[in-house]
């Protein structure tokens, strides 16, 4: 409750800034570019993060993204995934912009590190926002009754599937070979119910709300999407680069992002995998 009134409280003032930020990131950029006390500048940035973070995680907490059934949750540990979730993306964006800054120093921008963090801190809190509500959006499609059904049973029946795909499938793996051991009653019983929830989730995904709140949800990353990339075509130009520096900037950073999105999911791959090992042992 005490959260819920400190964000209440900073609600109005820093929608003004979130505002400014999201319709002019060519001010937003020549504000740290030209700030005289970049110290100054990069805590309020730090500042606006920090309350972009609390902002997020109350929207993630009172309205989870409803893509996957199994995110759906009502206990306190259901929120409390919701809450990790936030703070890995904003890990994500800091990550991001890290990589950011090392393809803009290859291709020649000068500046140091504190400017650009303190510019990238503003961005993420304004990116961190908008996914989460981004995926807020999706709540909509509940208002439909089919769908919310529908939905409450994809729940229930992906409590009943994870067991058997653990059992059937993961659990099933020799840990020599790397090779599954078949159990056709298993096997069977587990298509069953795929096929069954698959006509559950078709049922639900195929409503006008339903796709009025995904079209809402992609337009909205869409605009973020946008909103990127003229923030850092605006910080290459403030920095003078050629035409050809700017493009080997982009196609640096899509470089360095793709080698850390492998790294990144591979070794999230590996902690669930060490996790699933223990359970099934």
């Amino acid at each position: 409750m005490a959260l819920l009134e400190s964000v209440l409280k900073e609600l109005p003032a820093y929608l003004g800034k979130f505002t400014h930020m999201l319709t002019q990131p060519s001010q937003l950029v020549h504000d740290h570019l030209k700030a005289e006390d970049a110290n100054a500048r990069l805590e309020q940035s730090i500042a606006f993060l920090l309350l972009s973070f609390t902002i997020a995680l109350v929207l993630a907490v009172v309205f989870p993204e409803m893509t996957s059934p199994v995110q759906l949750a009502t206990d306190d540990a259901g929120m409390a995934a919701h809450a990790f979730a936030a703070i890995r993306l904003l890990f994500e964006l800091l990550g991001l912009s890290a990589l950011a800054y090392l393809a803009a120093k290859v291709a020649g921008v000068q500046s140091g590190f504190q400017r650009f963090f303190g510019l990238m801190c503003a961005a993420c809190g304004v990116m961190l926002v908008t996914q989460v509500f981004a995926a807020s959006l999706t709540n909509i499609s509940l208002a439909d009754p089919v769908t919310a059904k529908s939905w409450i049973q994809l729940e229930k029946g992906m409590v009943d599937l994870k067991p058997l795909i653990e059992q059937g499938v993961l659990c099933a793996t020799d840990a020599r070979s790397g090779e599954i051991s078949p159990n056709a009653a298993l096997g069977a019983q587990l298509q069953t119910q795929l096929a069954a929830l698959q006509a559950v989730y078709l049922q639900a995904t195929d409503r006008p709300l339903f796709k009025l709140a995904a079209g809402l949800q992609l337009l909205a990353l869409l605009i973020l999407l946008i909103w990127s990339g003229r923030l850092w075509a605006m910080y290459l130009k403030g920095h003078a680069l050629t035409t050809g520096k700017t493009i080997l900037a982009t196609l640096l950073l899509a470089l360095f992002t793709s080698v850390g999105t492998v790294g990144y999911e591979l070794m999230n791959a590996g902690s669930t995998m060490m996790a699933l090992y223990r359970h099934c042992g």
